[in-house]
């Protein structure tokens, strides 16, 4: 089903205003980067450790009773939560004792001693050590560095290797402009966040793969034609050929997380966030990132 029938955009004419804004949005991500090697990030307690604790009141409660009750026992760095809907309330705290058991049992303590007419009942507690934390971090780091190797890889055995240098930095660009936006919108860090980043990473190679499948289909079609072409025009009309399925795929993907966002709750809020936004840059990055980059990779070589 084509929605989109015989455009004929230049979107290579415009990849001066595209590299501007992704330049703006890359430069985000590394002062992100940055940030969170010095420590100074919005770092969930999957990097950190600590404390996530969900607790079910009987009856209505407020985040402010709650953190009343909490600072007389010297719990100052917490985060409260409130679930809509519901008479829940989720505490987070990072990792600030070395027993974090005991910790949690004093902090469940504190909150019933407080509200013994609406006693609440602990539904969900999740605990990470600093140990562990630090490993996720590392672990995270490697992951997305070996998924751009990967995928380099790929695409130079699928295509060649100028082809898979611009999806490399079509993808490192779509990492990084994603976690501009998470900077911009001081979204914390956590685990959900980069498996959204690796999904995003994923989602945007299968992108890549099929605007650059067009393109070379089209490529040796000239080429068998006339000696010398206009890689551009090829560029802009490949682009403008695969417009329907990138827009219809992207729509559909987008429904799809629209409804996490809205419905999943406030565990998954984040990660339909970084989602949402991460499908958004990965399919502008398709067309004005990397599309534009394969064609000053390969100018010369085409001429």
């Amino acid at each position: 089903m084509e929605f989109i029938k015989n455009t004929h955009y230049n979107f290579i004419a415009k990849r001066k205003y595209s590299f501007v804004l992704s330049s703006i949005l890359v430069i985000f991500g590394l002062v992100e980067i940055i940030a969170m090697i010095a420590g100074t990030a919005k770092i969930g307690i999957d990097f950190t450790g600590g404390l996530s604790m969900e607790m079910a009141f009987k009856h209505k409660i407020s985040i402010a009773s709650v953190r009343k009750a909490l600072m007389p026992a010297g719990f100052k760095d917490v985060k409260l939560v409130k679930i809509k809907g519901k008479n829940d309330i989720i505490i987070q705290t990072k990792a600030v004792a070395k027993d974090l058991n005991a910790y949690t049992a004093k902090i469940k303590q504190t909150v019933k001693n407080a509200f013994k007419k609406n006693p609440p009942k602990v539904i969900n507690s999740e605990m990470i050590g600093p140990s562990v934390g630090k490993r996720l971090s590392r672990d995270a780091v490697i992951a997305v560095i070996v998924s751009i190797i990967a995928i380099i890889l790929y695409i130079t055995w699928r295509f060649e290797f100028r082809f898979g240098l611009a999806a490399a930095i079509g993808l490192a660009h779509d990492v990084l402009a994603l976690l501009g936006v998470i900077f911009i919108f001081q979204k914390e860090i956590t685990l959900l966040v980069i498996t959204a980043v690796l999904t995003v990473a994923g989602y945007s190679l299968t992108d890549k793969v099929v605007v650059f499948d067009r393109i070379r289909e089209n490529l040796k079609i000239e080429t068998e034609k006339a000696k010398h072409i206009d890689l551009k025009n090829i560029v802009n009309v490949s682009i403008n050929e695969v417009l329907t399925r990138t827009v219809v795929t992207s729509l559909t993907v987008i429904l799809v997380v629209l409804s996490l966002f809205f419905l999943g709750g406030i565990v998954l809020h984040d990660f339909a966030f970084a989602l949402l936004l991460g499908v958004l840059i990965g399919t502008y990055s398709s067309i004005f990132i990397a599309s534009p980059i394969m064609v000053i990779l390969n100018e010369n070589h085409y001429k």
